[in-house]
């Protein structure tokens, strides 16, 4: 980052304290910075001059996982106004005493099973492996507390999404899943011009995510190892599912075989040798989408897409269409002390929507209909892969 981006951040969050865990997340920052899409958006001075308090109110709020992405702390709730970090918890005791410090939190648990029994905490942030997600969203909700979860809602199971669907209806709290394609500025601004009719109903869309992943990648108990592309498929799908709210119908996927060593029969637990996922999808709309992850493209990375509909289009970054008057198109600001973050600048929003959501009881961006159906279709997509792009069809979700 450029020194001049690094004073306005400081300057930003003020002194004291909080100054030396800004410095501690910057060097945080720097050792992530190999991993494609965790490069940091500056803030945005103007954008700081727009925000306006709603509340004073400070949700209690626990945080569980630190691993090699560290999640955990990369949201910045450390750092939201209305938010006071009670807990925090790792497996790992070295991460977990690393993420107390991040959060400037004192107090820790040995599982994310112990955290939910404190009655102080109100929410919990759950940034653990993808495998786990679903059971502990359900844990955390099933003892009384708001929840929101790292990518995806489910890990290759159908029957997870109606558990975790019937527990959020069961219990009335809030279910959030941080989809980071939700809230970086294209896909925001697309959602911003299908609400004001910008494209009418769209024809195609397009989702992308590439990350080339040629070797073993850090992971509980080894979960990525040679994962599905398209159990991972949030960052595409967000494409269709935030932009206008609506859901796919049906998938037919080609999977390609790039032989790298992790995708070979016997090299991970799935037993999948597909590296890359395309799937075409059936909409809700009576469109189509392609939604595709891709893990053996070298010398690219990209997590995007584009729209197009009946009265414009959305592709290059901007809007092509019959609408003059433009919404506008700039995402909400930020507290003053929540920097935006990584994957476009998303993280921050996620953070400050979420809790919105609790402390003006409204529903969260990406909530638990929204979460099911950006998840679902890809494990359904991968489904389909294996029976050499058989046309299959997705459930729907609806509270």
């Amino acid at each position: 980052m450029p020194s001049s981006n690094r004073r306005d951040f400081l300057r930003l969050l003020g002194a004291g304290g909080v100054l030396a865990a800004g410095s501690q997340l910057w060097a945080q920052q720097k050792s992530r910075r190999s991993i494609p899409g965790f490069e940091e958006e500056p803030p945005d001075p103007e954008a700081a001059k727009r925000y306006r308090p709603v509340s004073d109110r400070k949700v209690r709020v626990g945080i569980v996982g630190y691993g090699v992405c560290r999640f955990g702390a990369a949201f910045g709730f450390q750092d939201h106004p209305n938010v006071e970090v009670v807990a925090v918890s790792d497996l790992f005791p070295d991460r977990c005493a690393a993420l107390a410090r991040a959060c400037r939190c004192e107090r820790t648990y040995p599982s994310l099973e112990e955290l939910v029994k404190d009655d102080q905490i109100e929410a919990v942030f759950v940034a653990t492996d993808a495998p786990s997600h679903a059971r502990h969203a359900i844990e955390v909700l099933k003892h009384g507390k708001h929840v929101a979860v790292a990518v995806p809602a489910v890990w290759g199971s159908l029957e997870d999404a109606e558990r975790l669907l019937e527990t959020v209806r069961t219990t009335g709290l809030k279910y959030a899943m941080f989809e980071t394609s939700t809230f970086r500025a294209d896909c925001y601004a697309m959602r911003k011009l299908y609400e004001a009719g910008a494209f009418g109903r769209i024809v195609y869309a397009e989702g992308e995510y590439f990350h080339y992943v040629p070797k073993r990648f850090p992971s509980y108990k080894g979960w990525r190892d040679g994962c599905p592309p398209l159990w991972y498929p949030t960052h595409s799908t967000a494409y269709y599912v935030s932009v206008t709210g609506g859901s796919f119908t049906s998938v037919s996927c080609i999977g390609f075989k790039a032989g790298l060593e992790l995708h070979r029969k016997g090299e991970n637990p799935y037993d999948n040798e597909f590296t890359d996922e395309i799937g075409l999808f059936e909409t809700s709309e009576g469109g189509t989408a392609r939604m595709m992850m891709a893990k053996s493209v070298q010398g690219y990375h990209a997590e995007t897409g584009r729209v197009y509909g009946e009265r414009g289009s959305f592709y290059d970054g901007r809007y092509h269409g019959t609408l003059k008057k433009l919404p506008d198109l700039r995402r909400p600001p930020l507290p003053p002390t929540v920097r935006p973050g990584g994957h476009g600048g998303s993280h921050g929003h996620l953070t400050h929507d979420f809790i919105l959501s609790i402390i003006l009881d409204r529903k969260p961006a990406v909530d638990i209909i929204a979460a099911l159906n950006m998840t679902v279709p890809g494990v359904v997509a991968h489904e389909s892969a294996l029976r050499d792009g058989e046309r299959l069809k997705i459930p729907q979700y609806s509270m």
